[in-house]
C-alpha cells in the first residue's frame, strides 16, 4: 500500500480529518424578543472566543481530504456529524495541550523531529509505514528515497506528507507531558503503609442490623423543612447537565396499493425494453437504481435468484422480473470468461501535464509521456529487474519511493480498466504497457492465480418507492396533526383519537444524536434547545427520510443545580429513608443505654446476630445489607472488642464489634502493591484521563448545538 494512501486510511493517527457544514437557522433561533441580532460564536475556551468562522476553515480543509481519503463526493449525515464532534475533540485537545505545553516550556526542537524521523531510532509511525514490501521490516532507505522525492510530488502529495510531520511532532509533545506527569507521581512512605494496611487489613465481626423498610411509611412524615435541608445538604449531587425529553410521533411514508401496482406495470414494460436494447450499460443506468456493473463474478457472489441460471446458461440469458427487498429485479447474462480471482504486478507510472492527479511538477506533454514510457518499456524488456530501480527514479505514483514500483496481489477488478485489462490478457513475467487516466504505465506481470469461471451480469433494480401523490397525503396528515397540536394536552389527545403511536425520547444531549426510529434525527434535538422552547412547544413537522415527524417537548432540564420543585419526587423516597434512619438510631441508642449485649440487643430489635469474616476495606457490599461504607469505615476505626455506637448506614442501623484486625504482610506485597499503584496512575495516564482535567479547567462553553 502507498505511503499517502496508508496515511490517508489511517487519519486517525494524523489531524483528525473532519467537516462542519454550514450552519442555517432561523432569525428566531438567534434572537431574543425585541433584540437585535446577537454575535455567537461556536465556543469560548480559556476566555478566548473560537468563531464559527474559524472552526467552519477547519471544517472546509479537512472535509476535502476526508472525500478524498475515502474516494467520495459526499458524506452521509451520520458521517458529518461524527467528524464534527471529532473536529470539536481535535480543537478544544489542541489549544487545551499548547497552552500546557507553553506553560511548561515544552517543545519539540527541529533536530529532535528530524531524529524522529531519519534517526537510528525513529518514531512508530514511521516504523509502521515504510516497510519493505518483502520483508515487512523497517527500512530507513525508503525513508530517505522519499523525502529526496517530494519536491517533484503534487501539491496534495507534499501537504499530506506536512500532515504525517505534523502527527508525529504532536504525538512526540503529548509523550513528553505524559511523561512528566508518570514521573511526578511520588507517595510518601507513611501515607503509602497506611493505605496499605487500610486496604488489605481482615477484619472478623459480629453485627447487629436493623432495617429501616421495618418501619411502616405512616410513621414518617416528610416536612417542607426536611425537603428544604435535604435539598441544601445535597444538591451538589444532582448537579446536571442541560437536556431535554420529548414525545413524537412517526409518520411513515410508505408505497400504497396504487404505487405497487404502477411500479409492477412500469417494471414489466421496461423489461420489454431490456430484451430489445442494444446498448445494454447505457440503459441500464437509464433505468436502474443502481448502476451498470461491469465486475465479473465468481459463483455463489450473485443473488440466489439468478446466481445459479447465469452459471448454467448460455450468454444473453435474461432473467424475469422478480421482487424481492422490496425492489423488483431483472438480469441479462452479458459474457463468461475464465479469469484469475488475484493478480500481481509492478509498474512504472509516467504522468503528463492534464492527466488525472499528475500534480502540478508534472510538465510533459502526452506525446513526451507516450515516447518516454516506450524507452523505459525497451530497457525494462532487455533488463527486467531493472524495474524497481527505475521505478524509484522516474515513476510518477508516490508510493514509487515506498515499494519500489511493486502492486504487491489486487483483485480482478480492482484497478482501473485498463492497466486490470492489460495484466489480465498478459502472462506472468509479460512487459507491457497500458495508458489509463493517469498516464501511460510500463507493466511487470509477477503473478496470476488459477483462473475459474465467472460471469458479467446487467442487472437492473428498481425500489419500489412511494409515489410523490403518496408523500403529499402523509405531509398533509402531519401537517394536520401539527397544526392542532397547540399544547401537550392537544398533542396527546390527537395521538389518542388518530390512533398514532406516540414514542419518547428522554434525557436528549445537546450534541446527541439519537432518537429511536429516526436514521439522523439532528434537526429534532436542535430545535429542542432553541431559546424560548419550554415544556409544551409542539415542533414543526420535520421531514425525514421517508417519513415525517412531529415532536414535543415534556421536560426542559437546565445546566447546573436543578431547583427543588425539579427534583422533589426524586428525592422524597430518600428523604423518609433518612427520617426512618433518624426513628431507627433514636431506638437503638434507646436499647443501647439498657444493655451492650448484642444477642439481647438483637432481640429487642426483632434481629440477629451476624458473623461476618474476612471483612475489607475495598468491599462494596457488607453480606445481606448491601452498599454500607459507613459501615464499613466504623469498623476499621474501633477498637477491637468494644461495640460501637450506633452507625446510621443506607439501608439500616447497626451495632458491630471487631473481634479481630489481620494485618497484611508488610514486606513484598506491599512492594507489589506500590508497584501496582503506579501502574494503574501510569495507565490512566497513558489513556489521556489527565485531559478531562485540563478541559474542565479551560471553563469550556459550548454553543455547537446553535450551528450543527
Amino acid at each position: 500500500m502507498a505511503l499517502i494512501g496508508t496515511i490517508r486510511k489511517q487519519s486517525g493517527l494524523l489531524v483528525i480529518i473532519v467537516g462542519v457544514a454550514l450552519a442555517a437557522f432561523v432569525l428566531g433561533d438567534f434572537l431574543k424578543p425585541g433584540s437585535g441580532r446577537r454575535t455567537v460564536n461556536i465556543a469560548e475556551i480559556y476566555g478566548e472566543d473560537i468563531t464559527y468562522s474559524e472552526f467552519n476553515n477547519k471544517f472546509e480543509q479537512n472535509l476535502e481530504n476526508q472525500k478524498r481519503n475515502q474516494k467520495k463526493e459526499n458524506l452521509t449525515s451520520e458521517e458529518m456529524f461524527r467528524l464534527r464532534q471529532q473536529t470539536w475533540d481535535q480543537i478544544i485537545q489542541n489549544i487545551v495541550l499548547d497552552k500546557e505545553y507553553e506553560e511548561l516550556g515544552l517543545v519539540v526542537s527541529t533536530d529532535e523531529l528530524f531524529d524522529q524521523i531519519q534517526g537510528e531510532e525513529p518514531h512508530s509511525y514511521i516504523l509502521q509505514y515504510f516497510k519493505d514490501p518483502q520483508t515487512q521490516q523497517y527500512d530507513p532507505e525508503l525513508v530517505r528515497n522519499y523525502i529526496k522525492q517530494l519536491n517533484q510530488m503534487d501539491a496534495t502529495s507534499r501537504n499530506q506528507w506536512e500532515i504525517f510531520v505534523e502527527a508525529i511532532k504532536e504525538d512526540r509533545e503529548k509523550t513528553k507531558l505524559k511523561n512528566l506527569i508518570s514521573k511526578g507521581w511520588f507517595i510518601p512512605d507513611t501515607f503509602l503503609y497506611k493505605d496499605f494496611n487500610e486496604k488489605k487489613a481482615i477484619a472478623k465481626i459480629r453485627l447487629v442490623g436493623a432495617r429501616y423498610n421495618t418501619i411502616n411509611d405512616s410513621l414518617v412524615t416528610v416536612t417542607d423543612k426536611d425537603f428544604r435541608k435535604y435539598y441544601e445538604d445535597y444538591k451538589q449531587n444532582y448537579k446536571q447537565q442541560a437536556s431535554r425529553d420529548i414525545d413524537y410521533i412517526i409518520f411513515d411514508v410508505k408505497p400504497s396499493a396504487k404505487d405497487r401496482k404502477a411500479i409492477r406495470e412500469e417494471t414489466y414494460l421496461i423489461f420489454e425494453d431490456f430484451k430489445k436494447a442494444g446498448n445494454i450499460p447505457l440503459f441500464v443506468n437509464a433505468e436502474s437504481d443502481n448502476r451498470y456493473d461491469s465486475t465479473f463474478f465468481k459463483e455463489g457472489e450473485l443473488p440466489v435468484r439468478i446466481d445459479s441460471v447465469m452459471f448454467n446458461s448460455p450468454v444473453g440469458t435474461f432473467v424475469d422480473p422478480y421482487l424481492e427487498d422490496n425492489a423488483w429485479h431483472m438480469a441479462k447474462l452479458m459474457d463468461i470468461q475464465f479469469r484469475p480471482d488475484s493478480m500481481k504486478a509492478s509498474h512504472i507510472l509516467i504522468s503528463y501535464a492534464g492527466a488525472y492527479m499528475s500534480g502540478e511538477n508534472v510538465t510533459r506533454t502526452k506525446e513526451e509521456a507516450e515516447a518516454f514510457a516506450d524507452s523505459l518499456l525497451n530497457v525494462i524488456n532487455a533488463s527486467p529487474d531493472k524495474i524497481e530501480i527505475l521505478a524509484i527514479e522516474f515513476s510518477n505514483d508516490p508510493s514509487a519511493a515506498e515499494n519500489s514500483g511493486n502492486l504487491d496481489w489486487f483483485a480482478d477488478g480492482s484497478m482501473v480498466y485498463q492497466f486490470n485489462n492489460a495484466v489480465l490478457k498478459g502472462q506472468v513475467g509479460d512487459i507491457t504497457m497500458a495508458e489509463t487516466m493517469f498516464g501511460y504505465h510500463v507493466i511487470k506481470i509477477t503473478g496470476k492465480q488459477k483462473p475459474v469461471k465467472k460471469v458479467r451480469v446487467a442487472i437492473i433494480d428498481i425500489n419500489v418507492n412511494p409515489s410523490q401523490q403518496t408523500h403529499q397525503d402523509v405531509f398533509t396528515k402531519a401537517s394536520e396533526f401539527q397544526g392542532k397540536s397547540t399544547s401537550l394536552e392537544a398533542f396527546d389527545t390527537l395521538t389518542t383519537n388518530m390512533g398514532l403511536n406516540k414514542r419518547s425520547a428522554t434525557y436528549l444531549q445537546p450534541m446527541g444524536d439519537r432518537i429511536a426510529g429516526l436514521d439522523y434525527p439532528r434537526p429534532i434535538i436542535q430545535w429542542s434547545f432553541i431559546e424560548g422552547i419550554e415544556v409544551g412547544s409542539v415542533s414543526h413537522v420535520f421531514t425525514m427520510e421517508e417519513k415525517y415527524v412531529v415532536a414535543v417537548v415534556t421536560k426542559v432540564r437546565e445546566e447546573g443545580i436543578p431547583k427543588l420543585d425539579e427534583i422533589k419526587d426524586m428525592i422524597e423516597p430518600l428523604i423518609i429513608t433518612e427520617l426512618k434512619g433518624d426513628l431507627m438510631i433514636e431506638k437503638m441508642n434507646n436499647i443501647a443505654n439498657e444493655t451492650n449485649d448484642l444477642i439481647q440487643i438483637a432481640q429487642k430489635l426483632d434481629s440477629k446476630v451476624d458473623t461476618v469474616d474476612n471483612v475489607n476495606f475495598n468491599m462494596r457490599n457488607i453480606a445481606g445489607y448491601g452498599n454500607e461504607p459507613d459501615l464499613l469505615a466504623k469498623i476499621f476505626t474501633i477498637k477491637t472488642g468494644e461495640m460501637s455506637k450506633t452507625v446510621k448506614g443506607n439501608n439500616a442501623a447497626f451495632f458491630v464489634i471487631v473481634d479481630e484486625i489481620i494485618d497484611p504482610e508488610p514486606n513484598q506485597d506491599r512492594k507489589m502493591y506500590e508497584r501496582q499503584m503506579l501502574m494503574n496512575f501510569r495507565a490512566k495516564v497513558n489513556n489521556n484521563s489527565f485531559l478531562q482535567a485540563l478541559e474542565e479547567k479551560a471553563d469550556i462553553i459550548d454553543n455547537r448545538v446553535m450551528f450543527y
